[in-house]
């Protein structure tokens, strides 16, 4: 017991340094006050939906829903915690010599991914079932059924997520591509995830809001009545709630607890043969001697040949890609929502929170919103910021970038261009989509392509210059650098604050002299940003030592 108390110890700590590593205080405060405010938000957000089901009366669902919820949130964590955590660990053979039982050593890490997936799915269920207590049905029995259900909803969700991460490790583990297949699927559904989305809030508002009112109950209903059948669980423990059915509520308890356990006992006895399936790979096909002859003829600048590597890095490594590559979707998706529905449609509907204006009132103010547009890509095109830790990125492989005989502009111009030239284009087309569709006209589309690649030069720029002058190449995960990293953090940071000020700005310049006003600022500002990136870009070639051994 001592064994697996000490281990599980160990996880939750190396599951905290995660999200704030390092021994500063600062970072720790950080960490905390953005945890607040997102457990804040995220209550707010459970607070609006148990108030809209019990104004349409179904606050008996409250239950069912507080266990739902509780049951998902902790399954992406866990999901993308496992691998790591638990399959394709570094100290796999220094865990495994140590004098304590296998079955401790999996119960351990495994007991951590589930305190995790608990609290997670804490924070969405809390304010459900207090609701439920306060306002519906305050007993003992539903007080204890509440208490059950935070406790033990993440159970069954986190032991099909751990078995999922599993298979999804195993099945990529023998593919050549399989990173990028799996970078490719991940990016679709979240791509899909957001056009269905916005297509029901665009739906849900286009009829007024008595019908979106109507659209709303009825959804919330299918969605009570889809719960028992989907997550019986979820069933289980809420009708037992509303009912005080004892048999229901043990059903639930335990289930909860013997899954896991099995769970547990397959993964235990399977341990050693799924790591060593996740740290095996398929071995290349040799080439021909005709195949070698025709690679080797072939012939490439060193500035192709960088920039090339970076693509390779960028895909080969899914939280980096994760991390740079969401910008490109929501530009794209931006330009093809605004080119179908119309902006004053988007505007006019409801999708945006807070934001509902007529066709009368957006024809009035159509400069105003064609000014603000370009500061939508800037803040997109921000969340695409490779080049910033390309350095940093190559860890402890630097070594083949300093020896190679090239001059560091050239270096750094690839880096910089693997990352620009995707940007550069895909503000292109999303300013020819929206020109096409007659959303915007030349003028806007020129703003929408100078301002938003101006203020991305400039900030990335910024970020690979901190990367260049002190880079961190002794870095234990990816994360350290694509996620935690001071280049990373300048560039979002800034870019939203650039973001920000630079479309109130616009916004001020509009409203008081006219939408002329604010095409001239965006257009200066997009060409400062232009002229100031190229100048740090030319002061990073001069000063900049990153690969000098220190």
């Amino acid at each position: 017991m001592n064994s697996f108390l000490l281990l599980l110890g160990v996880q939750l700590r190396a599951i905290l340094r995660s999200f704030a590593p390092g021994k500063r205080r600062a970072s720790a405060l950080l960490v905390v006050a953005a945890s607040v405010f997102l457990v804040a938000i995220a209550a707010a957000y459970m607070v609006m939906l148990g108030a809209t089901l019990i104004g349409f009366g179904m606050g008996n669902a409250l239950p069912a829903f507080a266990v739902a919820l509780s049951a998902v949130a902790g399954v992406a964590f866990t999901f993308l915690k496992a691998n790591g955590a638990l399959f394709g660990i570094t100290d796999f053979d220094l865990v495994m010599s140590l004098p304590i039982p296998r079955r401790a050593v999996v119960a351990a890490r495994v007991a951590a991914l589930y305190a995790s997936a608990t609290i997670i799915g804490a924070v969405l269920a809390i304010p459900l079932w207090t609701m439920y207590l306060v306002l519906i049905q305050p007993s003992a029995w539903a007080a204890s059924c509440a208490v059950a259900g935070i406790l033990l909803a993440p159970a069954i969700p986190t032991s099909i997520a751990i078995f999922l991460a599993f298979g999804v490790n195993a099945v990529a583990s023998r593919f050549h591509h399989a990173n990028l297949a799996y970078i490719a699927v991940s990016l679709a559904a979240f791509t899909a995830l957001i056009v269905a989305t916005f297509g029901f809030s665009f739906t849900a508002g286009s009829g007024g809001s008595d019908v979106a009112a109507q659209q709303i109950e009825g959804g919330l209903t299918a969605m009570s009545s889809l719960l028992s059948l989907g997550w019986p669980p979820a069933g289980w423990l809420g009708n037992s709630a509303t009912s005080g059915s004892v048999p229901l509520c043990l059903a639930f308890i335990g289930s909860s607890i013997a899954v896991p356990v099995l769970a547990l006992e397959i993964m235990q006895r399977k341990y050693l043969a799924i790591n060593a399936a996740l740290t095996s790979r398929t071995r290349s096909r040799s080439l021909s001697a005709s195949e070698l002859r025709k690679r080797s003829s072939k012939q490439t600048s060193p500035f192709k040949a960088i920039v090339l590597k970076e693509y390779r890095t960028l895909l080969g490594i899914p939280s980096y890609a994760f991390n740079c590559l969401f910008g490109y979707l929501f530009m794209l998706v931006i330009a093809g929502a605004a080119s179908i529905f119309g902006l004053d449609g988007i505007l006019g509907s409801g999708a945006i929170d807070g934001v509902e204006i007529s066709a009368e009132d957006y024809v009035a103010i159509s400069g105003l919103i064609a000014n603000i547009l370009p500061w939508v890509f800037v803040f997109c095109s921000i969340m695409c910021p490779s080049a910033a830790c390309s350095i940093s990125i190559e860890g402890k492989g630097s070594w083949v970038m300093g020896a190679a005989p090239l001059p560091l502009r050239t270096i750094l111009g690839a880096k910089l261009a693997s990352n620009a030239a995707p940007v550069a284009a895909t503000i292109a087309i999303s300013a020819l989509i929206l020109l096409a569709g007659g959303q915007i006209d030349a003028i806007v589309a020129l703003e929408v392509l100078l301002t938003g690649f101006g203020a991305f030069f400039l900030m990335v720029n910024i970020g690979l210059s901190s990367d260049a002058r002190k880079p961190n190449l002794s870095w234990t995960t990816p994360n350290d650098v694509v996620k935690r990293g001071f280049p990373i953090t300048v560039v979002v940071i800034g870019g939203v604050a650039l973001a920000f000020a630079g479309g109130a700005a616009s916004f001020a310049l509009s409203l008081t002299w006219g939408a002329m006003a604010g095409t001239a600022w965006n257009l200066a500002v997009g060409a400062l940003c232009l002229a100031a990136g190229w100048l740090v870009f030319q002061r990073t070639c001069r000063i900049a030592k990153p690969y000098l051994v220190r």
